[in-house]
C-alpha cells in the first residue's frame, strides 16, 4: 500500500467542498461526501493506476492521473512510494484551465 500525500491546494479544494456542501445540504451530507472521497483515497493507495485516461483522450502529455468520485475529479501523481493528490475539482470546473492555464470552455468563471 502506498502513502497518500495531499497537496495544500487539494486540502483547500476539500475544505471549499465541505463548506459548500454544508451550506447547501447540511453538515451530515458534507461529512458523508468528504468521507466517501477520503475512502476513495485509501482505495487509490491500493490501486494507484485506476486512472480514467482523461488526458489521453484530450491528447495531453502529463504525469497527472485522474479518477472520478462524488462529482469530482481527483488529480494525482504516483511516485515511488507516494501518491500525491494534486487537486480535487468539481466536474463542472474547467480543470484544464485550473491545472495548466488552458481554457477549455467559454462559460467557466473560475
Amino acid at each position: 500500500m502506498m502513502n497518500i500525500r495531499i497537496s495544500p491546494e487539494a486540502a483547500n479544494d476539500l475544505e471549499a467542498l465541505y463548506l459548500y456542501l454544508s451550506e447547501k445540504f447540511g453538515v451530515s451530507v458534507a461529512k458523508k461526501k468528504l468521507n466517501d472521497i477520503v475512502e476513495d483515497f485509501s482505495r487509490l493507495s491500493e490501486y494507484p493506476n485506476i486512472d480514467t485516461k482523461v488526458f489521453e483522450r484530450l491528447d495531453i502529455v502529463t504525469d497527472y492521473k485522474c479518477f472520478y468520485t462524488n462529482n469530482n475529479y481527483v488529480f494525482y501523481r504516483v511516485n515511488e512510494d507516494t501518491i500525491s493528490i494534486i487537486r480535487v475539482l468539481d466536474h463542472r470546473r474547467d480543470f484544464m484551465r485550473v491545472l495548466f492555464g488552458v481554457k477549455m470552455t467559454e462559460d467557466d468563471d473560475d
